[in-house]
């Protein structure tokens, strides 16, 4: 089996299977949905409890791309990290994974394939939902860009790839999918509560949410931009070559 066979192997995982889909209807649906709720959070709350008289400001473009980040940050993440966390273990639990190995493919390739492939699903899913927030974030404001833009975009789209390494590396070490599963969720929940301080979040790979609410409230200073850029790097390159070396010693 040739490395572009390998690669189109793990794409057809996701296109002939129905984790393609839920992942790409889940991303589309908050990106679509948190612009209006952005937009109409106000009403939304009024009509709910119209006893109680709220004296909220209007909200602006900026709301609706709070909630485009936050959404981003939970749920798509969680759920995109659940889907990648089986991407080895459900291979070694069906015993496929000898069938691949066997056909001149090196457990380094096979490593690098799946995070290749993973972060190019998440970059088509995340570049794909961000286009789309924007374009109706622009319907409903009538503008969509705010100082920060890009740099907010960039540490979410790293923020992605980190966890496509961390979903790799719990799935060399996970026996089941589950496992595997339990883990991942575990390493995001004890990032997140780092995520307490913005002190704390600037050097944590997962910290992009409060990073970017910091820009988008023109608090954070661009001069910091290098130390999540720099910490997201780092941790993906150590989290890789951990899952690689474990993988190469591990036992099929």
């Amino acid at each position: 089996m040739f490395k572009k066979e390998l690669i189109k192997k793990e794409i057809n995982e996701y296109i002939k299977t129905p984790k393609g889909l839920i992942l790409a209807a889940l991303f589309l649906f908050f990106a679509l949905s948190s612009p209006i709720l952005g937009r109409y959070m106000n009403e939304i709350i009024a009509s709910v409890a119209p006893e109680i008289i709220f004296d909220f400001p209007e909200s602006t473009l900026r709301d609706a791309w709070l909630q485009v980040y936050k959404n981003m940050s939970s749920i798509c993440i969680i759920v995109y990290l659940i889907v990648m966390t089986g991407s080895v273990s459900q291979e070694k639990n069906k015993g496929s994974i000898l069938l691949v190995l066997t056909k001149r493919v090196s457990r380094f390739e096979f490593i690098v394939s799946k995070f290749l492939v993973g972060s190019l699903v998440y970059t088509v899913l995340f570049v794909g939902s961000m286009v789309v927030s924007a374009w109706y974030t622009n319907v409903l404001f009538g503008a969509f860009m705010y100082d920060g833009l890009w740099a907010s975009l960039l540490l979410f789209w790293l923020m992605g790839l980190f966890f496509t390494a961390v979903a790799v590396l719990v799935s060399v070490i996970g026996k089941t999918p589950t496992t595997s599963a339990l883990l991942g969720f575990a390493i995001y929940a004890i990032l997140q509560i780092l995520n307490i301080s913005i002190s704390l979040a600037v050097f944590n790979p997962a910290g992009a949410s409060v990073i970017v609410n910091e820009i988008i409230k023109g608090t954070f200073e661009n001069s910091d931009l290098w130390k999540p850029i720099m910490s997201s790097v780092v941790a993906l390159i150590a989290l890789f070559m951990g899952a690689q070396y474990i993988f190469k010693r591990q036992e099929i």
